[in-house]
């Protein structure tokens, strides 16, 4: 390999590494960025989550204070069993606000039956043994709810809500409660939207298993996605727990990314080309550029010249452009940096002769061109001995000139 072509690769190999260096910053932004959109996204989702979670619970409570409010409205003297008829009465009017509650009853203080709105069956004339009317009973005040596998009057398995009657003086006359089937309590503690693959349950604070457990739709989360959020250290599963009245816990677990949407996408796809621009806009300001100004390339890559009366100096890249001049030369050579140096050379033949020399790498040696300056009237030139080599490491030439006569003073004497 000659030293030219050295020069050259060591060249090749810098901007090699400049590119890769520029390729890596773009790799860091962009990484930097996902991970934040996807942890803004996440936050977004738990929000979401929470949002519903509290939904679900206060669709609980609503339906626990009007049970409450229902069961209120009947006092010790409800319990005598001579006010069948009338208690029934009551009943039927205050049962549609339970709604999805399926029927209203009450036994008194013993667990006898007096009265429902629903047809008695003869097994369900005494609940004494029940462990839902037993727990009721030795817990005064109320609501309480119980899971049961014979719930009375005969619906089966499902949940009582049940609330003690007590007399003036604090004692337990009566227990007065509705039945929930496990659908209805379903409908009744799903909120109105939720992720795929979310998980509802319900039951008693600090036990396990839950009372009740269902799973909504199927996760969708993508496998690309759930490795980006390991990589970020996000925890894609989460838990909402929230205490209801009687002691309970309704909770809620999902995937929260596996609810994002295409609002969600949104700011992700403005943000991403926000960035893209930005990283454009930066790597065209920083990026490389020969400079064009009058200092010519640093001395260590230029040529020795045999200059002994150097006036100023010039250099041009690979294309012939002139890239910058030092020293004293022409001020209106300034204004001609970036333009074709060969086109400033009025006459022919000589440019031929520089031209070929360009073309074949060689160096040039008191050379006499008529350089037409920029700005110049038409016509005015200057004539100047120039002198030049190749420089390999640029693939252009740096050289010398020095002014012999300027052409206006030769048309002014021959006039």
């Amino acid at each position: 390999m000659t030293k030219a072509q050295a020069v050259r690769a060591g060249g090749g190999a810098r901007r090699l590494l400049g590119w890769v260096i520029r390729l890596a910053l773009v790799l860091v932004l962009a990484a930097g960025w996902a991970a934040w959109e996807l942890h803004a996204a996440g936050s977004r989702a738990v929000a979401r989550l929470q949002d519903v979670t509290a939904t679900a619970v206060e669709q609980f409570d609503a339906f626990i204070g009007r049970f409450s409010a229902a069961a209120g409205q009947f006092d010790a003297s409800a319990v005598a069993p001579h006010g069948r008829i009338d208690i029934t009465v009551r009943m039927l009017r205050v049962e549609p606000a339970l709604a999805p509650a399926e029927s209203l009853f009450l036994y008194d203080a013993a667990g006898h039956f007096i009265a429902a709105t629903v047809p008695l069956q003869p097994a369900d004339t005494d609940v004494s043994g029940h462990a839902w009317f037993e727990a009721a009973a030795a817990h005064p005040g109320g609501p309480m709810f119980m899971t049961t596998p014979a719930a009375p009057l005969g619906q089966g398995a499902g949940f009582v809500i049940s609330q003690t009657i007590s007399d003036h003086a604090g004692g337990v006359v009566g227990v007065i409660g509705t039945f929930l089937g496990a659908p209805a309590l379903r409908t009744l503690i799903t909120p109105p939207v939720l992720p795929p693959g979310a998980t509802v349950s319900l039951g008693q604070a600090g036990t396990s298993p839950p009372m009740l457990a269902f799973t909504v739709g199927t996760a969708v989360s993508h496998p690309l996605l759930a490795r980006a959020l390991e990589w970020i250290g996000e925890m894609p599963r989460i838990g909402e727990i929230a205490e209801v009245p009687g002691g309970l816990d309704l909770r809620i677990d999902a995937d929260v990314f596996a609810g994002l949407t295409v609002a969600d996408g949104r700011p992700v796809l403005e943000h991403g080309g926000a960035l893209a621009s930005a990283i454009v806009i930066l790597l065209w300001l920083f990026r490389p550029r020969r400079r064009t100004e009058m200092a010519l390339s640093p001395a260590a890559t230029r040529p020795a010249l045999p200059a002994p009366e150097l006036e100023w100096g010039w250099e041009i890249d690979s294309r012939g452009r002139l890239v910058g001049v030092a020293g004293n030369a022409p001020t209106p050579l300034l204004s001609a940096v970036g333009t074709n140096f060969l086109d400033l050379i009025a006459d022919d033949a000589r440019a031929k002769d520089l031209r070929e020399a360009i073309a074949e790498r060689t160096a040039v040696q008191d050379l006499e061109l008529c350089i037409v300056l920029p700005g110049n009237p038409s016509g005015a030139a200057r004539r100047f001995r120039v002198s030049g080599r190749f420089v390999a490491d640029t693939g252009g030439y740096w050289g010398t000139a020095e002014e012999i006569q300027s052409m206006e003073t030769v048309k002014e004497a021959a006039d």
